[in-house]
Formats: C-alpha cells, sequence, structure tokens
C-alpha cells in the first residue's frame, strides 16, 4: 500500500502503459462537503478537445457535506486522463484540486507528473473509471465529525475513441477526508493506494 497522503507519483501511468503494451495484467499501485448550492469551479482543460465521454464529475452540483461523494468525486477526477487533454496524470490531480486540502495540493504539486502512453495518443484514449465503495479492512477509526475515510475499489480502462480497448488496471483506494469542524466541506487530506 501506498504511503498514506502521498499522491501515487508515475506507478499509475506505468501499470496503464504496461497494459497497452499487452504486458501482462499488471495491478496498479498507483500511488466536501458545503451546502449542495455552493459552486467550485473545476480548472480549464489543457486544450479545447471535449471532455471524456461521460464526462467528469459536475463540482457545482457536488454536497461537499457528504464525505462519501467528495472521495468518489476525488477519485474519479484524479484517475480520469484523457491523451486528448492532458499531458500527464499530473493535469488529472489538478482537477481534483478543489477537493483537496491545502497539504495534500502541495504534495500533489510537487510529484513528477508521468507521460500519457503513446498508443493512448494514436486512439485519442482515455480512462474509463469505474468505483466500488469497499469497506476499510484493518483498525481504521469510525468516521468523527471532522475526520472520515473511504475505500474504493477502482477499475480503469483504456479506452479510444476510436472503439480501442486496453487491458483494464484494478486499485484499491483508501482515502482520508478532514474538515474544520461539523459545518465546513470535506477535504481529501490523503490517499494510500494498493
Amino acid at each position: 500500500m501506498a504511503a498514506p497522503g502521498r499522491p501515487p507519483r508515475l506507478v499509475f501511468l506505468v501499470a496503464l502503459t504496461c497494459a497497452v503494451a499487452s504486458c501482462g495484467s499488471p495491478r496498479a499501485t498507483p500511488e466536501a462537503k458545503a451546502a449542495p448550492s455552493a459552486a467550485i469551479s473545476s480548472p480549464a482543460p489543457a486544450s479545447a478537445s471535449p471532455s471524456p465521454p461521460g464526462g467528469l464529475p459536475d463540482l457545482t452540483r457536488l454536497d461537499q457535506r457528504d464525505a462519501t461523494a467528495v472521495s468518489k468525486a476525488a477519485l474519479t477526477l484524479m484517475w480520469i486522463v484523457d491523451s486528448t487533454t492532458d499531458h500527464s496524470q499530473r493535469d488529472a490531480y489538478q482537477r481534483a484540486a478543489p477537493l483537496l486540502d491545502e497539504a495534500y495540493k502541495r504534495s500533489v504539486a510537487a510529484q513528477p507528473g508521468g507521460l500519457v502512453p503513446g498508443q493512448w495518443t494514436e486512439h485519442r484514449a482515455y480512462a474509463k473509471v469505474r468505483l466500488t465503495p469497499q469497506r476499510p479492512q484493518g483498525d481504521i477509526p469510525v468516521d468523527t465529525p471532522t475526520l472520515a475515510h473511504r475505500g474504493w475499489a477502482i477499475t480503469v480502462i483504456p479506452t479510444g475513441r476510436d472503439k480501442w480497448k486496453g487491458a483494464p488496471v484494478h486499485a484499491t483506494a483508501f482515502v482520508t477526508l478532514k474538515r474544520k469542524d461539523p459545518g465546513a466541506p470535506w477535504r481529501v487530506s490523503a490517499v494510500g493506494t494498493a
């Protein structure tokens, strides 16, 4: 399991590159709630290309008082890499920045970005992401009004706009969320993956 609080570095894109190149089926180790009406603007994509089919989570509709919803939206944004708009996975993480606490944002910004695999560019591919809630294993503290933990099984399928599909990549993510007080929005403060 990756160290909590540290972004996945290049491992996610290395695993996807291996999957795209048919290296077998790798196991990826990549390394809130305000009023529903509270709007958060997402950074603009790296280019004017359309977003991936199915789109990205709409942060203007996200109930940031729901730790589960915030963790799911953040992970989805972090894992949807799109070769038509992104130069690296760091671009995907930047889209999730509004849902990260300040310390985690700094940690993410300090990590190397990795490169989008060349085969993805050829197929104008993006990461189709599916998240399934998982009960965290081990000695996980119960939620408090200002601290929560969520577990997710992640399946990523490299999907080309020309109908090409790469081998799926699977990972499990453990998300820690914090907020300043019970009325504040939840923010992701750490993500560990296995």
